[in-house]
């Protein structure tokens, strides 16, 4: 139960990171401010490895829950945005290193939308659990 209470406080700095960082490259590129860009590149790269020991606390806080039958479909489906998160942000970075051409350039945008909608998406059904079911010992249980 250690770990399913953990998970919750520790998850909102990795995402913070990877949604600021992706409106930050979105912002920067628009107005084109490389400063602005940089930033949200920083953020991106320092989320994007923070979100590991987040989902390992996860994954751990699993072993300590009963789960009604009723939060099961939030809890796959903020599993599986969070795995696509993380997935999408790593090929991000991997597509980051072709920048100089056209087709990794915008490549990389695709990417950061996506992998910005996967992390509200984690973020959504992860909220629901807590919430509105109360796993982990928080909200209203049903």
């Amino acid at each position: 139960m250690f770990f399913a209470k953990l998970h919750p406080l520790l998850v909102h700095f990795p995402i913070g990171l990877l949604i600021s960082g992706a409106l930050l490259e979105f912002f920067g590129r628009v107005q084109k401010e490389e400063a602005v860009r940089i930033a949200g590149w920083f953020n991106i790269r320092l989320g994007f490895w923070c979100v590991f020991p987040v989902m390992a606390v996860g994954l751990f806080g699993l072993g300590g829950l009963e789960i009604k039958e009723k939060v099961k479909p939030f809890l796959s489906s903020h599993i599986q945005f969070a795995f696509a998160t993380a997935l999408v942000f790593a090929l991000a970075l991997i597509v980051y290193r072709f920048r100089n051409s056209l087709w990794a350039d915008i490549l990389y945008i695709i990417l950061l939308a996506v992998g910005l909608v996967c992390a509200l998406g984690a973020g959504y059904y992860g909220g629901e659990m807590a919430h509105r079911f109360g796993v982990a010992g928080s909200g209203t249980p049903y």
